[in-house]
């Protein structure tokens, strides 16, 4: 049972974290990885338009072992190359020279749609705080502190002319579930139906499964707690190992979560285009992308042209930063999350 809850909690922690420099210069072979040589496994050109897109990767050194935590700008054009659009994966908890180098591509374009659950037209002030009383921001939070992070709201400039508010307002939501028939009540119940569905899947496939990535039991969770370095890989991997999140939060929560947001972007994404804006940028969640990279390619004909990693997290120091002062109690707090 113990076990179940971490992976739950696990699964939670992931959602919230990706549920967000001109890297595209005149010539992405330029591009530099973080030790400042040309990766050539970091610039992928004339993609396969049938190969499924992975928008978060671990990137590994020659020995096998992790140096970081990677998300993806991946670009797709019209037949005319005069309209392109870059998905910019995020992940909500990150090092600062990840939300630095963010800003600076951010200024290559004529818009860029940003996702936040709020009444139409917001704008996050500028080193923004998250808001402790709701139960992901507080999970994401308690992650920055105890793996020596930074949130991408502090970081991420809102206040730039060119970043849109492109997501549904809280009102917006509950009318959308209003129109299926739904209260809060039905969705909590078939959220947990999905979360049960979802753990007898799994149960099913453990006995097969050799090859994921570990879940810590409870005194080795309690153990990685004192190391934030091996805390934050063991994350990493679990990130990464849960393939395309979308598909394990269940029909309810994905259409809740993803879809209906999706979709509210891709409507300000279209009418920038009839605005005459050519250069455009989602900046959303990884968990996200898979969702938006389907509407592009097939609602709005864009084809996938490039596709480039950023550093997200470093894997190779021990994080720096305000550690929680009671990480036990913090933990034990995250696991009461997924029991109510």
């Amino acid at each position: 049972m113990k076990s179940q809850r971490l992976k739950n909690l696990l699964l939670l922690t992931a959602f919230s974290i990706y549920s967000g420099n001109g890297l595209f210069a005149q010539n992405p072979a330029e591009l530099t990885d973080r030790s400042g040589q040309t990766d050539a496994s970091a610039v992928e050109t004339k993609t396969k338009q049938n190969q499924a897109t992975r928008f978060i990767r671990l990137q590994r050194d020659a020995s096998g072992n992790p140096v970081a935590l990677q998300t993806s700008i991946t670009r797709y054009q019209d037949k005319t190359g005069k309209i392109l659009v870059d998905l910019v994966g995020a992940v909500h908890i990150g090092e600062a020279d990840y939300y630095k180098r963010l800003n600076q591509q951010f200024t290559q374009y004529d818009v860029v749609l940003y996702e936040l659950v709020a009444p139409e037209g917001t704008r996050i002030p500028k080193g923004g705080r998250t808001d402790s009383s709701n139960p992901l921001s507080w999970l994401q939070a308690s992650m920055k502190n105890m793996l020596g992070l930074e949130s991408q709201l502090e970081l991420i400039d809102y206040q730039s002319k060119n970043l849109k508010h492109a997501d549904l307002s809280p009102k917006q939501m509950a009318t959308r579930m209003a129109e299926r028939g739904d209260t809060p009540i039905t969705v909590g119940l078939s959220a947990v139906a999905d979360i049960l569905r979802q753990q007898n899947l799994a149960q099913r496939q453990a006995a097969s499964e050799t090859d994921s990535a570990p879940v810590a039991s409870l005194p080795e969770l309690m153990d990685l707690l004192g190391q934030p370095l091996e805390l934050k890989k063991m994350l990493a991997a679990q990130f990464t190992d849960s393939g395309d999140l979308s598909n394990k939060l269940g029909a309810t929560l994905n259409q809740l979560l993803i879809v209906d947001r999706n979709q509210a972007a891709v409507q300000v994404l279209e009418e920038s285009i009839q605005d005459g804006k050519q250069k455009i940028a989602i900046f959303y969640g990884a968990a996200h992308l898979p969702d938006f990279e389907q509407r592009l390619t097939e609602k709005l004909a864009l084809k996938k042209t490039n596709h480039i990693w950023v550093d997200a997290w470093d894997l190779t120091t021990a994080p720096r930063g305000n550690q929680l002062s009671d990480p036990a109690s913090a933990l034990l707090k995250l696991m009461e999350l997924i029991d109510n």
